[in-house]
């Protein structure tokens, strides 16, 4: 009951922390919100391995990088927006998807673990894959980075990696709902 009560929690959370939709510089999806039902997964699981705990204590950093996130002023004139941090501001973005990806890692990593104790393969290799996957996804946010100096490419590219997150959100939310049905 408890595990498949930690991966209801990370169903939840993926879908705050993956999906950034902006209604005049308030997100409608708080990453806040999402970085919260990690905690509560995080702790749940962490008596199940101790990478949930790792994971819990990098989460903590996303929670509080996540209050400033909560509202961002609209770029004006197409011009950059570097947030309440100025340009100082890139630099703690830049820390703090690395964080991220280390929670995510770790999170991936007590996956494993239950799934092997518990002779689950098929579980224990999807989330190898779903692992590479986020990864990927971030390095592929990051590169929209570089490209915003070319605007054509970048609108383009922005909008593919958009629909693949998209995607891999519902996929990812997909194996956290069996993850719960089957590590159980």
């Amino acid at each position: 009951m408890l595990i498949e009560k930690g991966f209801n929690k990370f169903y939840w959370g993926f879908l705050f922390i993956m999906i950034d939709f902006r209604l005049q510089g308030i997100d409608v999806l708080p990453d806040l919100i999402g970085y919260v039902f990690l905690a509560e997964g995080f702790h749940i699981l962490s008596d199940f391995s101790q990478h949930f705990s790792k994971a819990g204590a990098l989460n903590i950093v996303m929670l509080a990088l996540s209050i400033f996130s909560i509202y961002e002023k609209p770029a004006q004139d197409g011009g950059i927006n570097y947030g309440i941090f100025g340009p100082l501001g890139i630099l703690i973005g830049i820390v703090a998807v690395i964080i991220g990806i280390m929670s995510i890692y770790y999170m991936f990593c007590g996956i494993k673990s239950i799934a092997e104790k518990k002779e689950k393969q098929d579980i224990y290799h999807e989330a190898n894959k779903r692992w590479v996957q986020y990864f990927l996804l971030q390095l592929a946010g990051l590169v929209s980075f570089i490209l915003i100096f070319i605007p054509p490419i970048a609108l383009i590219y922005v909008f593919a990696v958009l629909i693949v997150t998209i995607v891999f959100t519902l996929t990812l939310m997909d194996f956290m709902r069996r993850c719960a049905e089957n590590l159980a």
